[in-house]
C-alpha cells in the first residue's frame, strides 16, 4: 500500500531537542524506527507572506499507517512561533496531495489563512495553514517529489518489521 493522499495521515510534533523525542516515541511510546533526516535548509520560504529562508530538523516514523514527525526549529518559522508561545504537542496534521492549488483552493474556501510556505530542492511544495477556530490550527499540505514518496514509503516498511533494538534506520 502506497501513501495515503488526499487525506490528514501525520502528526507533527515541534520539540526543542529531535534527539531526546526520537529517544521518547521509540522507548515509551513504541515507535519507530526514525529516518533523521540531515538539518534541511529552505532558501525559497515564505513566512506570514514574506519571502524567509526556514531551516529545522526533521525526523520520521510510522505507528501503522500514522506518520509521526518531529520537527526542531532552527530560526524563524511557524515551528519556532509554537514553542515561543509555550506550546507543546502536536503542531499540526499533515496530507499529500498530487495537485497542491486544488488543496490549498479548498483549505482558503474553508477559511484557511497560508502562514508557511516552502519549495525543497527536490521540487516538494508544502504548504501550511492556519485554519479558523478558538485555538490555532495547522494543516500542512505537501506536493512531494516522487523521490521523497519512495523514501516515506520505505519508512513506513522499516516500521512494520521494526523489532526495537534501534532507534533510527540507515539512511
Amino acid at each position: 500500500m502506497s501513501i495515503p493522499f488526499d487525506t490528514l495521515c501525520q502528526n507533527a510534533f515541534v520539540v526543542e531537542d529531535i534527539e531526546a523525542a526520537i529517544a521518547y516515541w521509540t522507548d515509551v511510546m513504541g515507535v519507530g524506527p526514525f529516518f533523521l533526516f540531515p538539518p534541511l535548509r529552505f532558501e525559497q520560504g515564505e513566512l506570514h507572506g514574506a519571502p524567509a529562508t526556514l531551516e529545522y530538523r526533521a525526523a520520521i516514523a510510522y505507528a501503522g499507517d500514522l506518520m509521526i514527525e518531529l520537527i526542531e526549529p532552527n530560526g524563524p518559522s511557524i515551528f519556532q512561533e509554537f514553542l515561543d508561545a509555550g506550546r507543546s504537542g502536536v503542531q499540526h496534521n499533515s496530507m499529500f496531495t498530487h495537485d497542491l492549488d486544488a488543496a490549498e483552493a479548498r483549505l482558503a474556501a474553508r477559511g484557511g489563512m497560508r502562514v508557511q510556505a516552502l519549495v525543497a530542492p527536490n521540487g516538494s511544495r508544502i504548504c501550511f495553514y492556519e485554519m479558523p477556530g478558538d485555538a490555532p490550527y495547522v494543516i500542512e499540505v505537501s506536493q512531494v517529489a516522487p523521490a521523497l514518496v519512495a523514501r516515506l514509503e520505505a519508512v513506513r516498511a522499516a516500521a512494520r518489521t521494526w523489532d526495537g533494538s534501534t532507534r533510527l534506520m540507515d539512511a
